[in-house]
């Protein structure tokens, strides 16, 4: 499934056209559950819980999980842009082979030369892939939603991701740590991490980070938090993460690049958008703690704010 897609039926078919811009059928079904019945957004449920597993199933037995008839399906695959069950099949099934597709087969497809325009098409492709993020139709409510929960300063946040995605987990956890307290990393060393998940308790929330090919102990990690009543924010590309059964929240970011390697600047955009809500909503509340920062500093540092001399601070870099 290409950005920007109009999805239809296979060539010949009456398929009605539908243009989106998704690049995947679990970001397309996010998308349009507000236009959803009751019953369909049954089946969209369904599918979500264990994507993309649930929609390789048969057509009675997503049915049958759902609790809806197989009519209802039928619907449901047609009001997200397909001919029948086997299109939408067909085009998930593509789905898993991008998803799990590893870094020498898209050197082959995504390897520069010495004679491309690298520039050009890294402001193409960071362009597409801001947009994209941004422009969700589903973004705001949920935006709304995690901002609320990391907001409340009843709950401990903590902040988990895998090999490269721990930097965007690092980066927020750094940006609410100015502004709210409570904020911690679940250790990348294995120990580490057991010990942490295990502080993880039913009023916390956890921010975790997972894109594709997702790690499986940082996927064990919103399990376990879960199960523990901890709510779990993940964040996501648009193939989503196994990780996404164990969400209450899922926020979604576009990776494209120039590169054979994802881009995270969609996932860092969205950690400056929610550090912007969170300091638009504590208000008087965070501008305190960054005086108190800010104070503490002074006493730590003998007269001189190590904050103003450190990258990334309130106020902007040295």
């Amino acid at each position: 499934m290409s950005k920007n897609p109009v999805f239809m039926g296979e060539p010949g078919t009456s398929a009605p056209t539908v243009t989106h811009t998704s690049e995947t059928i679990g970001e397309e079904v996010r998308e349009r559950l507000g236009e959803m019945t009751p019953a369909e957004r049954r089946v969209a449920r369904t599918l979500l819980a264990t994507y993309p597993t649930a929609g390789l199933e048969s057509l009675p037995q997503l049915a049958d999980g759902a609790g809806v008839t197989g009519p209802t399906v039928l619907r449901f695959v047609r009001k997200i842009g397909f001919d029948g069950y086997p299109d939408f099949q067909r085009s998930l099934r593509r789905e898993v082979q991008a998803r799990t597709e590893g870094l020498p087969s898209l050197y082959r497809t995504k390897g520069s030369t010495q004679g491309d325009d690298v520039v050009r098409r890294s402001h193409e492709a960071f362009l597409g892939a801001l947009d994209a993020t941004l422009a969700s139709g589903s973004l705001e409510a949920e935006l709304a939603l995690v901002v609320s929960l990391l907001c409340d300063r009843k709950r401990r946040l903590w902040f988990v991701g895998g090999r490269f995605s721990q930097l965007v987990a690092t980066y927020l956890c750094l940006q609410l740590q100015m502004l709210r307290p409570g904020c911690a990393m679940v250790g990348e060393e294995p120990q580490r991490r057991v010990l942490d998940s295990l502080e993880v308790s039913r009023r916390d929330v956890l921010c975790l980070f997972d894109y594709r090919r997702y790690q499986r102990d940082t996927i064990a990690a919103g399990k376990l938090a879960a199960g523990q009543g901890a709510a779990v924010v993940v964040f996501t590309d648009p193939w989503l993460s196994p990780a996404v059964e164990y969400g209450r929240h899922v926020l979604i970011s576009h990776a494209d690049s120039a590169s054979p390697f994802d881009s995270l600047l969609g996932s860092f955009a969205l950690a400056e958008v929610i550090a912007a809500k969170v300091v638009a909503s504590l208000g008087d509340v965070g501008r305190a703690r960054v005086g108190e920062l800010e104070a503490t500093e002074v006493v730590l540092h003998g007269g001189m704010s190590g904050l103003e001399g450190t990258d990334g601070a309130v106020g902007g870099p040295e």
